[in-house]
């Protein structure tokens, strides 16, 4: 690319500026940690789990892959379907409404105390690679969409977040089902119950 000063809206020495970043090398990758590799090979070992095989084409079209389907979701006793007039007038006026209804057992949001005093609970447990499962879930507006479709399944902890989401990890989730795309969501760690 050159710079052609008829058509140019910025200075030939911000071009030159720019053009020095677009050509410069990239980066070094950083070391993989063990983590990414452990991640990897997770990954790896799922998609081989879930894919039966390929079935060739014989007028050279695209391959045709099959699927293993896998144990059905665990059945987990939802609140029964509101409808859009009984919900609009259950979170009227309440501006925590995009948490979910308010549970007595179980706070929408968590004092700077109550956060540490989980994250203490989980130190002997809260590692990647370990598995767990999804033993409960906050309110939602809605239960079609919130993070109670999970409930019961179980995954492995993918990543640890960063200090400002501490007390929440990924979890990269078992497929059930049909399900053939990987399913790795943010979940709160009083949500999670270690397994052996």
């Amino acid at each position: 690319m050159t710079y052609n000063a008829a058509i140019a809206n910025i200075s030939r020495d911000e071009f030159d500026q720019l053009m020095a970043i677009v050509r410069k090398p990239p980066d070094e990758a950083r070391p993989r940690t063990p983590e990414d590799l452990w991640r990897q090979s997770y990954k790896e070992k799922q998609q081989r789990k879930i894919i039966l095989g390929f079935q060739q084409d014989l007028f050279d079209a695209k391959p045709r892959t099959h699927f293993r389907r896998n144990a059905p979701a665990p059945h987990v006793e939802r609140p029964p379907n509101e409808t859009i007039e009984a919900k609009l007038a259950r979170i009227a006026g309440d501006p925590h409404a995009t948490f979910g209804p308010q549970r007595a057992d179980r706070p929408a949001t968590l004092t700077p105390e109550e956060k540490a005093a989980i994250i203490r609970g989980a130190a002997n447990w809260l590692r990647v690679s370990q598995r767990v499962r999804i033993i409960d879930a906050p309110g939602c507006v809605d239960p079609a969409f919130g993070p109670q479709r999970f409930l019961g399944r179980a995954g492995a902890i993918w990543r640890l977040c960063s200090q400002s989401f501490a007390e929440h990890c990924y979890v990269f989730l078992d497929p059930v089902g049909g399900e053939r795309t990987f399913k790795i969501e943010m979940v709160e760690l009083r949500d999670l119950e270690p397994l052996a």
